[in-house]
């Protein structure tokens, strides 16, 4: 079909069409008063149904803002500016999780006094520097070398802190939580290789505005020279040498020198040994007394307990307190499987000192 100039004009102009008029240059195209022949199939007005590929990209692309919904939390979480401090405040992050599970020892409800160092709130000076807190103790004076266990009392009104001790070359560092009430935990422990006075220090990142952290004590308690554990051996036998023994002591002490490994300086009746140890199964044991002692000072009265058990024996010269002579001081019986307690600890002194130790050893009786 075939349309007229006119005709098609009006059709096109009715559609909203813009026309573009090219004169026939002769020839069979010119027909109609030269008007070029239009065939239908072209119609252009068909291109519009395109347009909804522009609105193609929906709006909900643009509900991404959504997604910045979360970004104040994020904000929250950051970590305030200058809480890291110095490197050497660094520790590892609590064990506990909401109060469930702990690292923390368990301290034992008849734990001894002797031997034990308390230092209280007034025995320390507390110092803000620019970038942390120190407390400063020069008060901690030690009768005798050894090995303690570091326990601190402490509130805190903040959710955590960081804090590091310095006991000269030695660092404890503990990740304190928070504690509305006086809390009680152990920082690890520390070698004080000669009697005197020590100084040490703690530290934690700067408080800012208040002083969250308080201070109540801090505890130096005698802990075992080792961390072997005592295991019987294939026979049955416990073997306690000197080096696991925890000395409740003020003088008594364990000597680390080769040709002594021994517990010595035992020149107060108060001062005792104490060995912790775990059987499989009960029984009686005999048990017997590696001793030394010096020319002169023999004599003096011991005893071994066990519970509610006690036996005693006298100490017997041995011409020098590393001349060891096993002593057989009689039987103990393990009445069930579990942790026990040995102690041996003198009645009375003869002399300048009672005796050296170097080992216990219980052999079962049957």
């Amino acid at each position: 079909m075939k349309f007229s100039f006119s005709s098609l004009f009006c059709r096109l102009l009715g559609a909203g069409v813009v026309v573009l008029f090219i004169p026939a240059c002769g020839g069979d195209g010119a027909k109609e008063g030269g008007a070029t022949e239009v065939k239908v199939a072209e119609e252009k007005p068909e291109a519009p149904v395109a347009e909804p590929a522009v609105v193609e990209a929906p709006a909900k692309p643009a509900a991404e803002p959504a997604k910045s919904t979360p970004e104040p939390e994020k904000v929250a979480m950051k970590e305030p500016a200058g809480q890291s401090a110095d490197a050497i405040f660094s520790a590892p992050p609590p064990i506990e999780l909401n109060g469930f599970g702990s690292d923390e020892p368990v301290e034992r409800p008849d734990l001894p006094s002797r031997g034990v160092i308390k230092l209280g709130p007034k025995e320390f000076v507390h110092t803000t520097m620019e970038h942390w807190e120190q407390y400063d103790w020069t008060t901690l004076t030690v009768k005798r070398w050894g090995r303690f266990r570091v326990r601190l009392t402490y509130t805190l009104s903040k959710p955590s802190v960081p804090l590091q001790m310095r006991l000269g070359e030695q660092r404890l560092k503990k990740a304190l939580k928070s504690a509305p009430t006086p809390t009680q935990v152990t920082l690890g422990t520390v070698y004080i290789e000669k009697a005197g006075d020590v100084p040490f220090a703690m530290f934690t990142p700067s408080a800012g505005a208040g002083l969250a952290l308080e201070i109540r004590e801090v505890a130096f308690i005698p802990t075992a020279e080792s961390d072997d554990e005592i295991v019987a051996a294939e026979d049955g036998s416990l073997t306690l040498v000197a080096k696991t023994a925890t000395t409740w002591s003020e003088s008594m002490r364990y000597e680390p020198k080769e040709e002594k490994n021994c517990l010595g300086f035992w020149t107060e009746v108060d001062d005792f040994a104490e060995w912790e140890f775990v059987t499989a199964k009960p029984g009686r044991y005999k048990v017997s007394v590696a001793q030394g002692c010096g020319p002169g000072n023999g004599g003096s009265q011991v005893e071994l307990q066990l519970g509610d058990q006690k036996i005693a024996f006298t100490v017997e010269e041995t011409g020098g307190f590393q001349n060891w002579k096993e002593v057989a001081v009689g039987e103990l019986e393990i009445a069930a499987a579990g942790l026990q307690r040995l102690v041996v600890k003198p009645l009375d002194k003869k002399a300048k000192a009672v005796l050296d130790i170097q080992k216990v050893v219980l052999t079962p009786a049957s």
